[in-house]
């Protein structure tokens, strides 16, 4: 077994141990609430996966938060701590909205110029932070943040009537109008169903993510990740390559912004989903990796859909969720030193299988 090899190992191991932990603990908050720790996570499994509608809902959540889990995770590669994609995510919203309601045109015009609009404007929004760190040497994680809450306001401005230019003007919901049907994505199990035709768009997502580090770009910013005088050394704009790491990342999060709109919502509203946290949580439980990130991101899509159902089967609150999510954020900071005890016994195993002592 290679070094490489025994790293992912480990990886791997200490990442399931940290998840089975957050569950366990997650176990003893529901028999603190008086409830069946085996019930409750019946009642979630049941709850992801115990119908067809179910099963459909499950992809409905998985395709932006692995879309967003993708972005953060090319950022976070660089050392680049994008935070802010929950502000990308909204920027990708409004200009959906602005496109479909405002611009002329026939509808495959309207939904490519949607597209670009809604990539462009997320990305252009984690464009600023790469801006204010290449020219001031601002801290991203500050700058990302306060970004996210100016997405949020003027998202408000916009749709609190009857001065917001994108309010409802038929209704007193802080909403919009409605896009023209002739934009809606498909659907691909009928009208009860939501899964939409943007999985394929996942599914291309996923394809490029494998690929991408084996790229010359994802090379310099895997560089970059190392350190900025290797980057630099190495010949490597550090500059003009984190601009681009923060563009693509926000790209990302405009994206599922994009599919938010013309596939589930059909509107914009003052209240959406946080995914970016979750997305967040997702690409640090994956490792960076890929292929960690998917697994990670239909098992929060489990905890999502199944977190509801296991509300209203049984007495154990929605809150649990949100604390196994939080109980994942702190395992995964202590995940550094167990992997590496892990990552010291494989090898002490694999010295004693070579000697033959095992």
């Amino acid at each position: 077994m290679t070094l490489k090899d025994r790293d992912t190992l480990s990886n791997l191991i200490s990442t399931v141990a940290m998840v089975i932990l957050a569950l366990i603990l997650g176990a003893f908050l529901i028999i603190l609430s008086g409830n069946d720790p085996v019930e409750a996570y019946g009642a979630m499994i049941k709850g992801a996966f115990g119908s067809k509608n179910k099963i459909s809902e499950l992809f409905v959540k998985l395709i932006p938060i692995l879309l967003m889990a993708f972005g953060v995770s090319i950022a976070y590669k660089a050392q680049l701590w994008n935070i802010g994609a929950t502000g990308q995510f909204l920027m990708g919203t409004i200009a959906t909205t602005i496109v479909a309601l405002y611009l002329p045109g026939p509808i495959p015009f309207k939904m490519a110029v949607s597209f670009a609009a809604a990539v462009a404007a997320g990305s252009l929004w984690a464009g600023i932070a790469a801006f204010l760190k290449n020219r001031f040497n601002a801290n991203e994680v500050i700058t990302t943040l306060m970004l996210t809450h100016i997405a949020k306001y003027f998202l408000m401005y916009a749709v609190t009537g009857p001065s917001g230019f994108l309010h409802d003007p038929f209704s007193d919901l802080t909403q919009s109008d409605a896009i023209d049907e002739g934009m809606h994505l498909t659907r691909l199990l009928g009208n009860m169903y939501r899964l939409h035709s943007g999985i394929f768009i996942l599914l291309i997502a996923i394809v490029a993510m494998l690929f991408f580090w084996k790229t010359t770009l994802g090379h310099r910013i895997d560089l970059i990740g190392q350190g900025e005088k290797i980057a630099t050394y190495s010949g490597v704009n550090v500059k003009r390559t984190v601009m681009v790491t923060m563009l693509i990342s926000g790209a990302f999060a405009g994206l599922a912004g994009w599919l938010e709109i013309v596939a589930i919502q059909y509107r914009l509203q003052s209240t959406f989903t946080d995914y970016g946290n979750i997305a967040t949580i997702i690409a640090l439980l994956g490792a960076l990796n890929p292929v960690g990130i998917i697994a990670s991101a239909c098992f929060f899509s489990v905890l999502l859909c199944g977190g509801s159902s296991m509300q209203r089967m049984t007495n154990v609150p929605y809150s649990v969720v949100d604390v196994i999510q939080g109980l994942i954020i702190i395992l995964i900071i202590a995940k550094v030193l167990f992997s590496s005890r892990v990552f010291r016994l494989l090898t002490w195993l694999e010295k004693r299988i070579h000697r033959g002592e095992v």
